[in-house]
């Protein structure tokens, strides 16, 4: 009895045994091939994500989703950190292309910056769970508004220098352009007065003489008034003033630029010259409408103000000339002086007397024959 308890003891124990040896074998080839397959997990994972910084063509209209990637990756848990770094990226992304646009890239070139952008876009929806959202449209540049350009200086404002440069300035311009602002010759064939007295009854309101010769008047520019395409002027000779009418249309027949010209290269005190027709104005003023101008002499320094003109009496000693042109009771004045002057003379000479300088009459010499002497001071 004792000897068939040992020999099933050991029976069992053997069987123990074997099965334990087969289980360890067992285990540890379960090991190994969980090993293997950890192995070959981490370098699986570790290619997906080399894959992922790759670029990642998608069609363009077709939804995102994992079946149509042209690269499966493996798809990282959604946590807050990994959804805010692809919105850091779809940020940093979008700002690239911006820039790229506004440096003026081609369409071929700027196509696979806007694939990786929607392929993040796709990325940021998967791990979102929700709905791609709808493309931002592209923020327009806003419009650089024009400068304001500085108002033009009325010539009251502006100083005696800068006056003189101003007109110096279109002396410059029009030699630019070809045109001579101080004329050698020009041959009017009437003067303000003539014209007076030849049309004195003649022509209604509103007519026309466009049966008589070309009449050229010269003179200066006492004012001018410009409404858009028309312009009057009033010139001044010697003997009167008659107003001057400029239309835009008419001069074109004969010079493309003669109104632009005359708008930008005229101003009060300018001698000039013109060629036209006769006709009254609607409120019966006798108006020369002209078809040409021409620049005879371009002033420096404006006239006096027209309103108030030249009162001031030092002044119009210190400036004759200016007293001249703007007073016409000064001018008539010399006029007659002149006048007197120049009749005496020839009665004095149809008598026989001799006109002698004053001058060859004085006994005590004077001038380069006076004798030096030294002042006191």
């Amino acid at each position: 009895a004792v000897m068939a308890f040992i020999t099933i003891f050991a029976t069992v124990l053997e069987t123990s045994t074997v099965r334990t040896a087969a289980a360890y074998s067992f285990s540890r080839s379960i090991g190994r091939h969980q090993q293997r397959q950890t192995s070959a997990s981490f370098l699986h994972a570790t290619n997906a994500r080399a894959l992922s910084t790759r670029p990642r063509p998608i069609p363009l209209g077709v939804p995102v989703n994992t079946s149509t990637r042209l690269f499966s990756t493996v798809e990282s848990a959604s946590g807050p950190d990994v959804i805010a770094s692809v919105e850091a990226q779809i940020a940093t992304k979008g700002n690239e292309i911006r820039s790229l646009k506004e440096g003026g890239i081609s369409k071929d070139d700027l196509a696979p910056h806007v694939a990786e952008l929607l392929a993040l876009k796709a990325k940021l929806v998967d791990l979102t769970g929700g709905e791609a959202p709808a493309p931002t449209p592209a923020k327009k540049a806003p419009k650089k508004k024009p400068k304001k350009q500085p108002a033009k200086k009325d010539e009251s404002e502006m100083s005696v220098n800068e006056l003189r440069e101003s007109r110096l300035g279109k002396v410059q311009a029009m030699r630019d352009a070809g045109a001579e602002p101080y004329a050698y010759v020009y041959d009017p064939n009437r003067t303000a007065s003539q014209l007076s007295k030849e049309y004195e009854g003649r022509l209604e309101p509103g007519q026309e003489d466009e049966e008589c010769e070309e009449i050229a008047v010269a003179g200066r520019i006492m004012a001018r008034r410009v409404f858009g395409k028309l312009a009057f002027y009033t010139l001044q000779d010697e003997t009167g003033t008659i107003q001057l009418q400029f239309d835009k249309k008419r001069l074109r027949e004969r010079d493309e630029d003669s109104f632009k010209n005359l708008k930008a290269w005229t101003d009060t005190g300018d001698i000039i010259g013109a060629k036209g027709t006769i006709r009254r104005t609607d409120k019966g003023e006798l108006t020369l409408y002209a078809k040409e101008w021409t620049m005879l002499t371009k002033s420096a320094l404006p006239l006096p103000d027209k309103y108030h003109g030249l009162t001031d009496i030092s002044k119009r000693y210190r400036n004759r000339h200016l007293d001249l042109i703007v007073n016409p009771s000064v001018r008539e004045t010399f006029y007659k002086r002149a006048k007197i002057t120049s009749s005496l003379r020839r009665q004095l000479d149809a008598k026989g007397f001799l006109e002698i300088e004053t001058p060859v009459l004085h006994t005590q010499p004077g001038g380069a024959e006076a004798k030096p002497f030294e002042t006191y001071h």
